[in-house]
């Protein structure tokens, strides 16, 4: 599973607004945090957002941990990747074997923005339906020495 910290920076309602660093360790197998350019979530940049049901009833400011289950970003990445390619080129093979090489042309990009559109469609229904994400509350420990 890979894992990082995140603060909540806005409740609405059964909703929470959570703000991940612009720099997060991908997973707990590298021995440095910079390791890995590529960071869970794709965060290289800058602080990203995102709107989360806010099942633990987090508070504003509340420190918390977004988990992602195995596989799921390996599988997005696939689909995202592979659908509107392979949509490209049946395209291409159906144009060509049609009309010849100017429907293979329009059939390419009529694939291709069939496999977008139905990537498009997929990230709606995910974000309508369950979350792709865990969110736990961080507890953590905190010992004061005293002062003499």
């Amino acid at each position: 599973m890979s894992q990082c910290d995140a603060v909540v920076v806005e409740v609405s309602g059964a909703e929470v607004c959570v703000e991940v660093p612009g720099r997060a360790p991908a997973c707990g197998s590298c021995k440095t945090v910079d390791a890995c350019q590529g960071g869970l979530l794709g965060l290289s940049a800058g602080p990203r957002r995102y709107r989360l049901e806010n099942l633990i009833e987090a508070q504003v400011g509340d420190r918390v941990s977004l988990t992602v289950a195995e596989g799921t970003l390996w599988r997005a990445s696939l689909v995202s990747y592979v659908l509107p390619v392979l949509l490209a080129i049946a395209g291409a093979v159906i144009g060509q074997f049609a009309a010849g090489d100017a429907w293979a042309v329009i059939g390419t990009l009529t694939g291709l923005g069939c496999g977008l559109a139905l990537l498009r469609l997929s990230e709606i229904r995910a974000r309508r339906g369950a979350s792709l994400f865990s969110l736990q509350v961080q507890t953590k420990e905190e010992r004061f020495k005293e002062q003499s």
